[in-house]
């Protein structure tokens, strides 16, 4: 076993342990007496909706495919999606995503700079979602107490779909203007050289990217967005229907919003997954709703399905489509 897997295979212990503990703690002896309780019903739905997202996610991966000029079939897309959130979870800081997406779209033929400005548009795409649902989901809350009407609840998610299509689209128009406010932006912090040349490059990618994914049809761009928010509302939606079956009672947009908060606290730990960190602060935001043993429960399951899954599922289609090469990409850092 070379450096390489071993300390990928450490690193994942640690932060499954880490990740673990947590609510292990909180539930104590209960968590193990409920959690055989749960109904395998409510198990397939779960993960029919992270399976649902995946096929989503699928389908941006073909459409911004098909603007590069690529053809990309269906279970080969389904599985790219699949191995990218694997290498996603299982490095630090979802590091190794961007470099499996980028590897595996060179092997069907698109090239480096193109499939990188395919990553840099997938995730300017979430960003523009995550722009337009976070004040909405914060409005709701303070103003409704969160979406607990149907009605209302169907309302702002055809009001999100419509009002995130419409700002990708004008973004995507306007991308020039964009690029030189964010270089304003940057100006007065006083990047290396180093970083202010990948930032140079990462936006001319970007750049050149949109470009091609703007000679796709309206309505495929209109598609494009809806994948992203299905996703998006899928996956945010797995911990309230969680919290549901077993007896409590959040409102959505807070779980919207909390949600959001422990993605941001993954993305800056250090170990695969946010674990430990993404855990902890689970626990302090969802105090105010929730007893210590439900946290616990609710905690184990929502990991189960957004992290655990994803690492047991995601292995096999990670080393099936990438080989020898794949234990390199989860530690971009060694040689």
């Amino acid at each position: 076993m070379n450096r390489h897997r071993r300390r990928l295979l450490w690193m994942l212990l640690l932060a499954i342990v880490a990740s673990l503990a947590v609510p292990l703690v909180l539930g104590g002896r209960n968590l193990l007496v409920d959690l055989p309780k749960i109904a395998p019903g409510w198990i397939a739905l779960l993960v029919g909706m992270v399976l649902l997202g995946w096929v989503f996610n699928s389908f941006r991966l073909r459409l911004l495919a098909a603007g590069m000029g690529g053809q990309v079939p269906p279970l080969w897309g389904l599985g790219a999606v699949i191995a990218t959130e694997f290498a996603g979870a299982a490095s630090p800081a979802g590091a190794g995503g961007a470099l499996t997406y980028v590897a595996l779209l060179k092997q069907r033929g698109i090239r480096t700079a193109h499939a990188a400005a395919m990553y840099a548009i997938d995730h300017f795409m979430d960003g523009v979602f995550f722009v337009v649902a976070f004040p909405v989901a914060l409005l709701s809350l303070a103003l409704h107490g969160g979406f607990s009407d149907p009605a209302w609840l169907l309302a702002v998610t055809l009001s999100l779909f419509g009002m995130g299509a419409g700002l990708f689209w004008l973004l995507l128009r306007e991308h020039r203007l964009l690029i030189r406010l964010f270089g304003r932006v940057l100006r007065p912090f006083r990047l290396s050289a180093h970083r202010r040349r990948r930032m140079a490059r990462w936006l001319m990618q970007f750049r050149q990217g949109v470009r091609l994914v703007l000679q796709l049809p309206r309505w495929q761009l209109l598609l494009l967005f809806m994948f992203c928010a299905g996703h998006w509302l899928l996956r945010y939606s797995i911990l309230a229907v969680i919290i549901s079956f077993i007896g409590s009672s959040v409102p959505w947009s807070y779980l919207f919003a909390v949600q959001g908060v422990l993605l941001l606290f993954g993305q800056i730990s250090f170990l695969p997954g946010g674990a430990g960190g993404v855990e902890l602060g689970y626990a302090a935001l969802l105090s105010p709703f929730l007893d210590a043993e439900t946290i616990g429960l609710s905690l184990l399951l929502w990991r189960m399905m957004t992290y655990y899954f994803y690492l047991l599922a995601g292995l096999p289609v990670f080393l099936t489509m990438l080989g020898d090469r794949a234990w390199r990409l989860l530690s971009p850092g060694d040689k």
